[in-house]
């Protein structure tokens, strides 16, 4: 069971990855965040706002594995069976960014993965793939394909016209994944403008992107775009 200090940590880490989504521009009016409760079958969520009106812990929802709201006074996201459906199935998944990044939505419009092209792409450990289907995950049905496609491995998925499903251990490491994704769909775009990009092969993927999941390195990242909220 989760303590009271874990708790207030997983709240406020939530509502500093919603400022952080908008600060950097890949959430506008739309997009959501949520955290894992440790030791439960609960999770802290957004509210169906913008994130940039995400400010204290009294705009946040709890909704358990059913997709219940089981506390606080806004109402929940209509994709949170987005969120439900991946921690149903994923209980090494403590955090997921649902975003709407321009450019990695560009790949998903045109059905190509977003691959690995410079060090902090590895981050997501893997090529990231586009769910066909464009209906909002707005029920148990299309949340359970969503989270069948990403699999038991997968770190993110592009939402064909509709942004992203970024996972992570905890919703700082999702964050920081969904920062880098848009970063390596920039990079892919820019450099296919040039010429022929050279992606990142499996094993070069794995050993940059592991070593850049260490804590120390997450921890940097994370550091640095909460003084950019401070520095707006």
């Amino acid at each position: 069971m989760a303590t009271g200090n874990q708790i207030r940590q997983v709240i406020n880490d939530v509502i500093t990855s919603a400022q952080m989504l908008t600060n950097r521009g890949i959430c506008e009016a739309f997009g959501h965040v949520s955290a894992r409760i440790p030791g439960t079958d609960l999770f802290v969520i957004t509210p169906r706002s913008s994130l940039m009106f995400v400010k204290k812990p009294e705009d946040l929802v709890t909704v358990d594995l059913n997709g219940e709201r089981v506390e606080g006074s806004n109402t929940q996201p209509l994709e949170t069976w987005l969120h439900t459906c991946i921690y149903r199935r994923r209980k090494d998944v403590g955090g997921i960014a649902r975003t709407h990044s321009f450019t990695t939505s560009s790949f998903s419009i045109l059905g190509e993965p977003i691959k690995p092209v410079h060090d902090f792409g590895a981050v997501l450990l893997m090529e990231t793939p586009v769910f066909m289907d464009s209906h909002l995950i707005e029920n148990s049905d299309i949340g359970d394909r969503l989270a069948e496609f990403i699999g038991e491995t997968g770190t993110a998925a592009l939402l064909r016209g509709n942004g992203t499903a970024v996972l992570g251990k905890d919703i700082v490491e999702a964050t920081i994944r969904a920062i880098y994704l848009e970063e390596s769909a920039v990079l892919q775009y820019q450099a296919r403008q040039l010429g022929t990009p050279i992606y990142f092969s499996e094993a070069e993927t794995a050993q940059r992107g592991n070593q850049l999941l260490e804590a120390s390195h997450v921890t940097r990242a994370w550091a640095h775009y909460k003084e950019e909220l401070r520095s707006r």
